[in-house]
């Protein structure tokens, strides 16, 4: 049991990174945690799936079974589409 505590807060500690650096990135700044939570959240799952589907290699060795690179670009691509949808740039 505790070890299931520590590894749900292992990934939301990696979730937050990685919503806080694709928002750095793409300069989208709405200053609530549970935004970037979800920003993080969204790009873990679609940058694994992006990463499994074209068959990507990891760059850097996965962390806890998370590719933070492509985690960051599947978050990064979820910020500039939800502007694009949002019509905000």
């Amino acid at each position: 049991m505790a070890v299931l505590a520590v590894r749900v807060l292992y990934y939301l500690i990696i979730a937050f990174a990685i919503g806080t650096i694709a928002q750095l990135v793409t300069g989208y700044h709405k200053h609530r945690i549970f935004t970037t939570f979800i920003i993080g959240f969204v790009g873990v799952l679609a940058g694994d799936w992006f990463a499994h589907t074209l068959r990507l290699r990891h760059i850097i060795p996965p962390f806890y079974g998370v590719s933070l690179v492509w985690s960051i670009v599947g978050a990064v691509l979820f910020i500039m589409l939800f502007r694009l949808v949002r019509g905000r740039w």
